[in-house]
């Protein structure tokens, strides 16, 4: 009496038995339905002989299709209930029988309703308040009539097929045959196939994304510009700088002061300082 879980082996379930599911092409909150009288006229029904201003119910309404079978439904608005149902005819031809719109407004349709019990029918007709809705309501019917006309051409291109001398012909593979495929190579193409690092137009990638380092020598170093001396001197030392002092203005201070540094006295006559060129630096 060990209890297990419930379970159903995925191939054990027929798949001829899931249901279709079933699909609303379109729904409305408010619409009304009227008491019509019988058509004056062979050219169909009108609005303007209902009374439009006196509705028989107020009612919402659902366009549902399942598969080849598409039924407009009527509910009571205060309860939710089922009002009436207008299935559509199989045929796609047939569905002026079923849902029929008026001669003299957009907005006003005659439907067969049908009892489902004793198949007995009724004709009632039907408002919107809109003319967007009543729009939306016909494209919806007008939609699962080319879904029944695209399904019949399906079928019949079927059936001319099947009897054809290409269906009837082996098309898969004995046993022992084998498929052979040539690809043609360009005459451009390499005999490798791998591109190796450095090959494409892009830059060069190593392991990691990264780019790769530059080659030695492949870049130069930019040469420091030549210092503004009177004369080149071999040394290296830093005291045996000169510096140009022609370059500077030649202003009458200038030039005075140029000479005094140069004799070694102080400029304003003071006492000469050493012959270091920088000056004395304390610390």
């Amino acid at each position: 009496g060990e209890s297990r879980p419930f379970f159903v082996p995925f191939r054990s379930v027929s798949f001829s038995l899931v249901a279709m599911a079933s699909v609303c092409l379109f729904s409305c909150k408010e619409c009304y339905v009227y008491q019509i009288p019988p058509t004056s006229s062979a050219s169909g029904h009108r609005a303007n002989d209902w009374n439009v201003d006196k509705w028989l119910k107020e009612v919402s309404l659902k366009v549902k299709s399942e598969g080849e079978s598409c039924v407009v439904s009527l509910f009571d608005m205060e309860t939710g209930e089922l009002f009436a149902e207008c299935p559509l005819p199989q045929k796609p031809e047939n569905f002026l029988s079923s849902v029929e719109p008026v001669t003299d407004s957009s907005r006003y349709f005659v439907l067969k309703i049908v009892d489902g019990k004793s198949k007995r029918h009724a004709f009632l007709g039907l408002g919107f308040r809109e003319r967007m809705q009543a729009s939306d309501f016909n494209a919806a019917i007008d939609e699962h009539r080319q879904y029944l006309r695209r399904k019949k051409e399906a079928d019949a291109y079927k059936k001319q097929f099947s009897s054809s001398a290409e269906a009837s012909k082996d098309y898969s593979l004995k046993e022992g045959e084998k498929i052979t495929i040539q690809i043609k190579k360009s005459p451009n193409a390499k005999k490798s196939g791998r591109l190796s690092l450095g090959e494409g137009k892009g830059p060069t990638m190593v392991a990691g994304g990264l780019l790769a380092p530059p080659p030695p020598g492949g870049t130069k170093k930019k040469e420091a510009p030549a210092a503004a001396a009177t004369s080149p001197s071999p040394q290296t030392n830093e005291s045996a700088w000169v510096a140009d002092f022609d370059s500077f203005p030649e202003e009458e201070s200038a030039k005075e002061s140029v000479t005094q540094v140069a004799s070694g006295a102080a400029p304003g006559g003071g006492a000469a300082f050493e012959d270091d060129q920088w000056g004395d630096f304390e610390g």
